[in-house]
């Protein structure tokens, strides 16, 4: 039995206490979890999307641009957040910032699921809460900081304060709007009076609408698989994270074990349902397969069966969280292989070979610009995007051109420097026109794959 509120308040109320024989266990799994993200956050390379974000948030200057994010797609706090922020930190310093909130997250798992040492152990390690909502700096640990602290008030009758903090989520990534709107599937059918749920519901409305206007244009935005249907599928597979291992017959099994576990609640688990199939396809039609994107469907069932108790079937849970436990601890392993002090620093090389003149802002080139994000980010510089030739603060989804080379550096004063992903074709664009590039130093990034740093003479 979950220790979590019941559909049944007065049931919940009356039911009798679980006894706690598990606070040693707790205290050791807990330890280790906290271990595991410092030592993953020290290890840490930054990626492309957290540097973006960083960027964007440091170079806002229109007002406008404070709400609806040109492009972006995401509701405006968590780059109010950085901007805040970035008033007294760095980019280096700033992204740490999310490492005492997954710690906090730990501890209140832990109360949430007092005397369910399993379920807490899962949840902890599996893909989601221990990886990219954990100590990444993105706002998923502060989306799940909200949904632990609304389902922990929740259970002490404070349902309305436990709404606003779901409504606030959504103003940390569009996404929430997804276990919001099962939030309030689910106090309609516990009764809770309408009036009550407006005001929050407005305030998440208006985020997803900032969200939507500001991915208008992104023109990365599209299907990423020939079939809706297949896409879907492959999306309600979510359970094994890896896009390679995902399969129809899991899709089916999983909706199966959620229809079992939840038959006793029929109006939630058509709501889950309904939420689950909606996320799958929109995502496959317009976003892609990203597993920090599915973990939304995860903690939408892991509410689900919270808010249900004691009317689910916890080995249910279990089952579905068993896939992803394997493929987090596989990941905890990989990242700890493959440290950042361990790859060489591309900056660093590019500046000692081009001595105490160098100028980034007119002899860095980042192709396709992407490239050069994570360095802008951390050594606090600008760079010539090779795409179009501009200098680069964050990327402009409107105008984008992954495979675009800017013309101009055929003929710009040599030698300059390149930073670069997938590389060849540039390479071969370089050589064609009478360049040569001489390889300095190469790296690989778990995110987002091998960069390579060239002298263009």
């Amino acid at each position: 039995m979950f220790p979590a509120a019941s559909p049944d308040q007065a049931a919940a109320t009356a039911a009798p206490a679980r006894v706690d024989n598990d606070r040693i266990p707790t205290a050791i799994v807990v330890g280790a979890y906290c271990v595991l993200q410092i030592a993953l956050s020290l290890q840490h390379d930054p990626w492309n999307d957290e540097a973006q974000a960083w960027l964007w948030a440091t170079t806002i200057n229109r007002w406008q641009d404070f709400f609806i994010l040109p492009g972006e797609g995401h509701p405006p706090l968590w780059y109010w957040f950085l901007k805040v922020l970035s008033f007294g930190l760095d980019f280096s310093q700033a992204r740490l910032i999310t490492l005492p909130i997954a710690l906090l997250n730990a501890f209140l798992l832990a109360r949430l699921l007092k005397g369910q040492f399993l379920l807490l152990t899962m949840m902890l390690f599996s893909f989601a809460v221990l990886q990219f909502w954990g100590y990444h700096f993105r706002p998923y640990s502060i989306v799940f900081l909200a949904m632990l602290s609304a389902l922990l008030l929740d259970r002490a009758g404070r349902s309305l304060a436990a709404t606003w903090c779901l409504a606030i989520a959504c103003g940390f990534h569009f996404f929430a709007g997804f276990p919001f709107a099962l939030w309030l599937i689910w106090q309609w059918r516990r009764g809770t009076p309408w009036p009550q749920l407006v005001l929050p519901s407005l305030v998440a409305a208006s985020f997803g609408a900032l969200a939507l206007v500001s991915g208008m244009g992104n023109v990365t935005a599209g299907a990423s698989t020939v079939s809706l249907l297949d896409g879907t599928l492959a999306n309600l597979s979510w359970i094994v994270v890896h896009p390679d291992a995902r399969h129809p017959l899991i899709a089916l099994l999983t909706l199966a074990l959620l229809c079992f576990g939840l038959r006793r609640e029929p109006i939630l688990l058509s709501g889950l349902i309904a939420l689950l199939v909606a996320f799958s396809a929109g995502t496959s039609a317009v976003y892609g397969k990203f597993p920090w994107h599915l973990a939304f469907m995860t903690m939408m069932c892991f509410m689900a069966f919270m808010v249900a108790a004691p009317r689910s079937k916890t080995w249910v849970l279990l089952v579905l969280l068993a896939p992803q436990v394997v493929f987090g601890v596989s990941a905890v392993a990989e990242r700890l292989k493959h440290p950042a002090w361990a790859e060489p620093d591309l900056f660093a090389a590019i500046s000692a070979d081009a001595g105490p003149s160098f100028e980034p802002a007119t002899q860095l080139v980042a192709w396709p610009d992407i490239a050069g994000l994570t360095t802008a980010a951390v050594e606090g510089i600008s760079f010539r995007s090779g795409n179009d030739g501009s200098v680069m603060g964050p990327v402009d989804w409107l105008t984008w051109d992954y495979s675009a080379f800017d013309e101009s550096f055929l003929t710009t004063p040599r030698p300059y420097w390149v930073i670069c992903s997938g590389c060849q074709p540039l390479l071969d664009h370089l050589k064609q026109a009478g360049l040569s590039a001489t390889l300095l130093a190469s790296k690989f990034n778990l995110d987002d794959g091998p960069k390579e740093a060239y002298r263009v003479e």
